[in-house]
């Protein structure tokens, strides 16, 4: 089968797709803890205990629905399908779970833990659908790299939009009243979310087939839980969404606690998401430079550098702050497409080794070791606010102000070194995959 070249309105429509979903992604990221604590007023370690648990099941969800996926065929596809049909239900739950209403502090709890166990439920649900489209768009190791720029481009790109938008709006819509502003600001996204989805749909095509047939079900997990790589890339994606959640979820604790001056929080996230986006853009001249291994494990030692800078800056050296944190989202941005791009990668490793090309199981697994990452992380940082003392709405010790600064810096440094390490180990160099794609007949 010769190489599938796509064209750029395929590219594009893919990353409308990791755009709408970032619409919710990053709103949870960077605000939902916040929310809780301080508009919802759940206590951080309650938080931390809830994320844990909720997460916990939906990380295990995620191979229920690869192996669903993985089974599903339509006229449209395995894995598009559940772009169009899940987009609604997303929009919905994501704004019930921004929504407080006037309960008891159980019942508060009780709300809080089933909105956001729906939220993961069916973001899951489409979300692993859409990672596992990366391997059926195309069979060509080069396009699949640029698709998965494409998508955090995408990503991204949303992502700044919700940094940039998300405080404003919930003060224009809230008129002052926070738990309003962000229930109507959740709203807005949901509908936003949809029409993206729709247009990913629209604009995208399924056309690489198995070469062979698939074995069974038993089987195929068996196989994926004995490929070396597949094992790698999941410790690695734990490093890496640790990183993210604690970081991203502390950052506005850190701004209104730490530098005391939270409308600074806005430049700050928009600039580093902006900066997020130009290095996924620079992922395709990155690869042509040299292999995703040896760029991975660069940059993340790099960005573990700029994490122990900012934490010597202080408080005073805002400037600093600035600028290490736009060059450590800089680095950061190549990271995640160049994963997603080695679990593309990993299919046609699995279907050479083992005769089964289980892309939707693989991408499970992918988002499985990304979402458990989320779940340590974000678990993570609801218990350390505890430990260090924080509560809500007051002036903070200085023993807590000093863990949130820890939390913004130290600790996602030493995941990210980490998660430079572990990749050391990955065995799928460009070498290895022009090997396995002759193999293959692609």
């Amino acid at each position: 089968m010769p190489p599938n070249k796509l064209k750029l309105s395929e590219k594009i429509g893919y990353g409308l797709g990791d755009a709408a979903f970032n619409f919710v992604w990053m709103t949870f990221i960077y605000f939902q803890i916040y929310f809780y604590t301080d508009v919802f007023g759940i206590s951080a370690a309650a938080i931390g205990t809830m994320l844990l648990l909720t997460r916990v099941w939906d990380t295990v969800n995620d191979p229920i629905m690869g192996i669903i996926a993985d089974r599903t065929e339509t006229r449209w596809g395995k894995f598009r399908p559940y772009l169009i049909f899940g987009a609604i239900p997303l929009a919905i739950v994501a704004t019930l779970a921004f929504t407080a209403p006037d309960l008891s502090a159980n019942g508060k709890l009780v709300y809080a833990y089933v909105t956001y166990f729906l939220v993961g439920m069916i973001y899951t649900a489409i979300n692993i659908p859409y990672s596992s489209m990366l391997s059926v768009l195309t069979n060509d190791p080069k396009e699949r790299a640029a698709l998965s720029s494409w998508r955090f481009m995408g990503a991204y790109g949303a992502g700044i939009l919700v940094l940039y938008f998300t405080l404003d709006l919930v003060e224009r819509f809230g008129g002052g009243n926070e738990a309003l502003g962000f229930q109507r600001t959740m709203a807005l996204y949901g509908v936003v979310l949809c029409c993206l989805l729709v247009l990913c749909f629209a604009l995208t095509k399924e056309r690489v087939q198995p070469v062979q047939k698939k074995h069974a079900l038993k089987k195929e997990m068996f196989e994926l839980l004995k490929s070396p790589p597949f094992l790698l890339l999941f410790v690695v994606g734990i490093f890496a969404l640790s990183f993210v959640a604690i970081r991203n979820g502390i950052t506005i604790h850190y701004f209104k606690y730490y530098l005391q001056d939270e409308s600074a929080a806005k430049w700050f996230l928009v600039g580093g998401s902006l900066c997020n986006l130009l290095g996924a853009g620079a992922t395709n001249w990155l690869i042509r430079w040299a292999d995703k291994k040896r760029i991975y494990i660069v940059l993340n030692f790099l960005n573990a550098v700029m994490m122990a800078a900012i934490y010597l800056c202080g408080q005073s050296n805002l400037v600093a702050i600035y600028a290490l944190h736009f060059v450590s989202s800089f680095l950061s941005g190549p990271t995640v497409p160049i994963v997603f791009a080695m679990y593309a990668d990993i299919v046609d490793y699995q279907e050479a080794r083992s005769g089964s090309r289980s892309s939707g199981l693989i991408f499970a697994g992918a988002s499985f070791g990304q979402k458990m990452g989320w779940t340590v992380g974000g678990a993570a940082t609801g218990f350390l606010l505890a430990w260090f003392g924080y509560q809500a709405n007051v002036e903070q010790s200085a023993e807590t102000v000093h863990g949130i600064l820890l939390m913004f810096t130290v600790i996602p440094g030493v995941l990210a070194l980490l998660g430079g390490v572990a990749m050391g180990w990955y065995q799928l160099t460009e070498k290895k995959m022009g090997e396995l794609q002759a193999q293959l007949g692609c």
